[in-house]
């Protein structure tokens, strides 16, 4: 790895100074080429402690990915393997019943929305070890590092303050799951990436700008060197959580990353920046199809965000403000991601009535329109009041979780002692 190179690092960023938190799920060739990208060329990368957060499906992709995390320590990165089973060690190993109770709370993975208890998972672990910086980072993202790094742009920006950071990446966008089906419908050779199991195609073409959901368009200026906006963060396939602000939990439902970003930034008042002119990638394998409970959340997940940028809280009343005002701005958003589910549909019918390159649609599209059929009879169900009041009292209770796991000296060393011995 270089002495030089990681007493250069060590002297510049004295103790812990990075931690990166990567979510992986049934695909150890992909984790092993975000670990391997990140750490190829980057001081900042290899000095981390890392944290791999295994949500596999099967022993056998967990021993995989167990054989990943092997290699890299072999290599001599400070790198900790978390599963289910290591998970259930750090709740046993709390103080108390009531902080146990909490963790679980904050960390369950609901089927139709997974992210929000795996980021708090990361947010957790991660800051149990004090980082001056915490990346969290999805197993589908690549970073390069050839003229500008992000890793080293979050740990030397000179900048007072916190700061939650996030990269103009490339690659596959981030969006809807309706949204890409509109997206790829408007193509003529859209069944080139729809199969069966979601969208997927050759690497040639879906690693390209053929592909209907490749994002190919940097921001201007973003190759005269990084930069940063003040910009609302879009995405959070990797984010950056710079300094000693008091983090809130992320909240239940899709799109947790970007509505956690505007609640964190209202709250506290935490700077959102989006970094230009670093190489960042996006480049899951596949997609896949959801089914009606998770197209459900996407779009009451993508109402919230809607309600909030309307209702835009600020100052000390943030909570009560929302209170008042949220429950109709959802109601206005919920509409909205009706209009778009419906002009699917529409899509759906047109191309289910034709067939294209010899394939039968109509077959190619039957669980596709299936889901969205289901997914339509919950959402007539969903009350904007019930769901804006449970969703913001659902969120207090996580804040109020999280500060007390994060006040806890004893829970926080007994989380950083069991990852250790678990990499022992």
């Amino acid at each position: 790895m270089g002495r030089t190179v990681k007493q250069g690092i060590s002297e510049q960023y004295p103790g812990v100074a990075a931690a990166i938190v990567v979510r992986t799920a049934n695909r150890p060739e992909i984790l092993d080429r975000c670990i391997r990208a990140a750490i190829e060329g980057c001081g900042v990368a290899r000095q981390a402690v890392w944290i791999v957060l295994d949500d596999s499906s099967s022993s056998d992709l967990r021993a995989s990915n167990r054989e990943v995390a092997r290699c890299f320590r072999s290599l001599g990165l400070q790198l900790n393997y978390l599963d289910s089973a290591i998970e259930r060690e750090i709740v046993c190993s709390l103080p108390s019943q009531m902080l146990q109770r909490s963790f679980e709370r904050l960390v369950a993975r609901h089927p139709s929305c997974p992210t929000e208890g795996g980021r708090n998972l990361a947010l957790v672990t991660g800051l149990s070890f004090e980082p001056r910086v915490l990346f969290l980072i999805d197993d589908d993202i690549v970073v390069h590092h050839e003229q500008n790094c992000f890793f080293h742009w979050c740990m030397s920006v000179e900048r007072e303050g916190s700061l939650i950071a996030a990269p103009s990446e490339l690659g596959i966008s981030d969006m809807t799951y309706l949204e890409r089906l509109n997206s790829v419908l408007r193509r003529d050779e859209w069944d080139c990436f729809v199969s069966d199991d979601g969208f997927r195609a050759s690497e040639e073409s879906w690693f390209s700008a053929t592909n209907p959901l490749w994002k190919n368009k940097r921001d201007a200026g973003e190759n005269s060197g990084a930069d940063f906006k003040e910009k609302e963060v879009l995405n959070g396939q990797i984010i950056a959580l710079r300094g000693e602000v008091d983090w809130v939990a992320f909240p239940h439902e899709y799109n947790a990353d970007l509505n956690w970003s505007l609640l964190q930034a209202a709250i506290h008042r935490t700077a959102l920046i989006r970094v230009a002119g670093v190489n960042v990638q996006h480049l899951p394998p596949r997609i896949g199809h959801p089914g009606a409970e998770a197209i459900v959340s996407e779009l009451v997940g993508t109402a919230i965000t809607g309600a909030l940028r309307q209702v835009a809280p600020r100052g000390e009343e943030i909570m009560s403000t929302l209170a008042d005002h949220f429950s109709d701005a959802l109601q206005v958003h919920l509409k909205k991601g009706l209009m778009l589910f419906l002009a699917v549909e529409r899509a759906i019918r047109l191309r289910a009535d034709k067939r294209a390159y010899g394939v039968d649609s109509s077959a190619k599209l039957a669980g596709i329109k299936s889901a969205l059929a289901d997914a339509a009879e919950q959402l007539k169900a969903i009350d904007a009041g019930t769901t804006a009041t449970l969703w913001l009292g659902d969120f207090e209770d996580r804040c109020r979780m999280l500060s007390a796991l994060r006040r806890s000296r004893t829970a926080q060393s007994r989380i950083r002692r069991t990852l250790a011995r678990a990499a022992a």
